[in-house]
């Protein structure tokens, strides 16, 4: 059993990074947004200190999901991602919104992890466990070829450098990704990383060609 599960992720793992390398992630409207803050910023010189205050607000809500603004636990964003068919040469345009609804830490995250499966270890030293559930929905896609959720996540602590994940948590059922959705389609299930202890590490749903997004924890 748990060679398959090994298996399991070995291969998904590997699945996830090919459709990283051959899609291009964006997300929805921020090129609108920054473009909108731009114009406003030169149309108004000419007043107070509270307008340019609100132009600084509207650029950073459209830096969304950055490392400077990463996107907080309840809050959605969308993004758009160029996807492929079985030929690997068809593209198809999704457009996906993903939010992290929940994250449990520390001993109760362990003790969970223990009790869906007994050979789950306990974090390196210095570090703990996360359980981070997510929710996911197609809002466009193509409506015959299916659209994979084969997502690849990592952790990023607060002084910028990735936690490298050495042992994997797994659970009784219920994990996050490896379906495929249609238009209106939707996924939910949760994900297993550790961190350092109280640090505000981040998620990072990776993309190979660009900065990936970034979800508070």
């Amino acid at each position: 059993m748990l060679r398959n599960k090994f298996l399991k992720i070995l291969l998904f793992s590997s699945m996830s990074l090919t459709l990283a390398s051959c899609s291009s992630r964006e997300v929805q409207d921020t090129d609108s947004v920054e473009d909108a803050s731009t114009e406003t910023a030169e149309s108004t010189t000419d007043q107070e200190t509270g307008n340019d205050a609100e132009a600084e607000t509207e650029e950073s809500t459209s830096e969304l999901g950055k490392r400077s603004n990463p996107v907080p636990v309840g809050e959605s964003i969308t993004y758009t991602e160029t996807y492929y068919g079985d030929d690997m040469e068809s593209e198809y345009e999704a457009e996906f919104e993903l939010k992290v609804t929940d994250v449990v830490r520390g001993e109760e995250a362990f003790n969970t992890l223990k009790a869906e499966n007994e050979f789950n270890e306990a974090a390196p030293e210095g570090m703990e466990w996360a359980i981070i559930s997510l929710e996911g929905q197609l809002h466009q896609g193509d409506e015959d070829v299916p659209y994979p959720v084969y997502p690849t996540f990592t952790v990023v602590d607060s002084d910028g450098s990735e936690v490298p994940q050495d042992i994997y948590g797994t659970f009784d059922g219920n994990e996050f990704g490896y379906v495929d959705l249609f238009p209106g389609g939707t996924t939910s299930g949760r994900i297993a990383k550790y961190m350092p202890v109280d640090d505000e590490s981040l998620l990072v749903l990776d993309d190979m060609i660009g900065s990936g997004i970034y979800f508070s924890l």
